[in-house]
C-alpha cells in the first residue's frame, strides 16, 4: 500500500502544485479525494478467503455461473460469446473423455498381454483328438512310452477345455493334481493316468500295449466326457 500511495502522490504532484498556485483549493478536500480513490474496489489488495469446504467442482460451477452472468451483460455480443465459450468447454470435455478412453484401452491391452492369449475351446478339443490319433500311430509302431505321454497330454488338453485346469507347459502333474483338488471324480481318474505315465516316462517301468490301452481309456474319459 505504501508503494501505491507513493505512485498516486507522484500523479497528484501537478495537482498539488496547481493547488499552491490556486489558494482556493482546499487541502482537506484533496485528502478526502485521495482516500476515496484508495478505498475503491479497483485498489483492493486483499485476496478473497478460500473456503476449505468448497469442492473443486463447486468452485468450477460458481466460476462458470459468474462467467455466464458477465456474458449476459454484453448486450448484442452475448449470444456469440456464449456459444464460443460453450464450444471451447465442450472441446475440452471431449478431449478429456477421449484421453480417458485411450488410457483405459491401453490398460486393457496391457492386462490381456500379461494374461496371455485366452484358450480357444475348439482348438483345445481338436488338439486332444489329434494327440490321441498320434498316440495310436505311436502304439502301432511299438512306441508305447511315447503313446502314453501323448495320452497324458491329451487328457490335460481336455481338462483345460472343460475348465478343470489351466494348461501350461511349465506345470507338473502334481500342479494339475492340486488344481483338481475340488473335483474328486476327475482327480481320481487323473491319478490313475499319472500312475501309468510317470513310471513309464520318467522311471524304468516297462510300457506295453496293456498300459497304453488303459492310458487311452483314461485320457478319453478326461478329455471328452465327465468321469463317473
Amino acid at each position: 500500500m505504501t508503494a501505491l500511495h507513493f505512485a498516486l502522490g507522484l500523479l497528484l504532484l501537478p495537482a498539488l502544485a496547481q493547488d499552491k498556485q490556486d489558494p482556493a483549493r482546499d487541502p482537506g478536500r484533496v485528502k478526502r479525494t485521495l482516500d476515496r480513490i484508495l478505498s475503491s474496489p479497483e485498489f483492493e489488495t486483499e485476496l478473497p478467503k478460500i473456503d476449505a469446504k468448497e469442492t473443486i467442482w463447486r468452485w468450477i460451477s460458481r466460476k462458470l455461473a459468474e462467467l455466464f452472468d458477465a456474458v449476459s451483460n454484453l448486450g448484442n455480443m452475448a449470444p456469440g460469446i456464449y456459444w464460443a465459450v460453450m464450444t471451447i468447454l465442450l472441446a475440452i470435455l471431449g478431449g478429456i473423455l477421449v484421453h480417458g478412453g485411450v488410457v483405459v484401452l491401453r490398460a486393457l491391452r496391457a492386462s490381456r498381454a500379461r494374461a496371455g492369449p485366452a484358450p480357444r475351446k475348439n482348438t483345445r478339443a481338436e488338439d486332444a483328438d489329434a494327440l490321441l490319433a498320434r498316440a495310436a500311430k505311436a502304439a502301432e509302431q511299438g512306441q508305447f512310452t511315447e503313446a502314453i505321454r501323448l495320452c497324458h497330454r491329451a487328457a490335460l488338453m481336455g481338462l483345460d477345455r472343460r475348465g478343470f485346469v489351466r494348461f501350461q507347459e511349465s506345470l507338473t502333474s502334481g500342479d494339475y493334481r492340486g488344481q483338481l483338488r475340488s473335483h474328486d471324480a476327475e482327480r481320481s481318474v487323473f491319478l490313475e493316468l499319472t500312475g501309468i505315465y510317470e513310471p513309464a516316462y520318467f522311471g524304468k517301468a516297462v510300457a506295453g500295449d496293456a498300459e497304453y490301452a488303459e492310458s487311452l481309456r483314461l485320457a478319453r474319459r478326461l478329455a471328452q466326457e465327465r468321469a463317473s
